[in-house]
C-alpha cells in the first residue's frame, strides 16, 4: 500500500477563511433588511514564502514577497479572503496537488485587500 505524504504537524498553524453570508431580509421582523455578515472560520495550514520561480510572473499575476503560499487539506475558490499573522490575503491561484498528497492543496496568497 501506497504511503500518502501528509504536512508535517510541526508546520501546521491556525489559519481564519473569511466568508460572507448574504445580506437578506428578515420577515420575521416586519422585512427588516439583515446585512451582510462576515464569517471568521479556522482552520490549519503551513504557510510558506514564494520560491524564486512563483515570484516570477505566473498564471495568476506578478507576485512580491510580501505573498505567501498556502499548503492545506480545505478546499479554496480564487478571490476569497484567508488571515495570516494578523494580515489578510486573497487567493489568486490553485496548484491543486490532491492527487498526490491525499487531498493536499497548494495556494499561492496575495497579500491585501479588505477582509
Amino acid at each position: 500500500m501506497m504511503q500518502i505524504p501528509k504536512i508535517p504537524g510541526m508546520v501546521m498553524m491556525d489559519l481564519i477563511h473569511i466568508s460572507h453570508e448574504a445580506g437578506y431580509n428578515d420577515y420575521e421582523n416586519g422585512g427588516v433588511w439583515v446585512d451582510v455578515k462576515v464569517v471568521e472560520t479556522p482552520f490549519k495550514g503551513a504557510v510558506l514564502p514564494l520560491s524564486y520561480k512563483d515570484l516570477k510572473y505566473d498564471a495568476g499575476g506578478t507576485y512580491t514577497v510580501k505573498d505567501q503560499k498556502l499548503y492545506t487539506y480545505n478546499s479554496f475558490e480564487e478571490g476569497e479572503k484567508v488571515v495570516y499573522e494578523g494580515a489578510n490575503y486573497t487567493i489568486q491561484q490553485d496548484k491543486d496537488y490532491s492527487r498526490f498528497g491525499g487531498g493536499l492543496q497548494i495556494y499561492i496568497m496575495k497579500r491585501g485587500g479588505a477582509a
